[in-house]
């Protein structure tokens, strides 16, 4: 990639996409290795807390 060849502006996008495609990350997801170091249920409880919540509709 030559950065003197790219008109202004694209150069920052062309630099986060050569980031983003040499990312090699082979660790499990997220959520599969907060469950291995703290529990399955316990995993579930903090993910679930920082799901935003819907306001219930008030019955009438």
């Amino acid at each position: 990639m030559t950065y003197s060849s790219l008109p202004q502006g694209e150069r920052g996008y062309e630099l986060l996409r050569a980031a983003l495609i040499e990312v090699d990350d082979s660790r499990p997801p997220a959520f599969r290795r907060l469950e291995q170091a703290v529990g399955g249920e316990l995993a579930r409880m903090l993910v679930g807390a920082l799901r935003p919540r819907r306001p219930r509709p008030i019955p009438v």
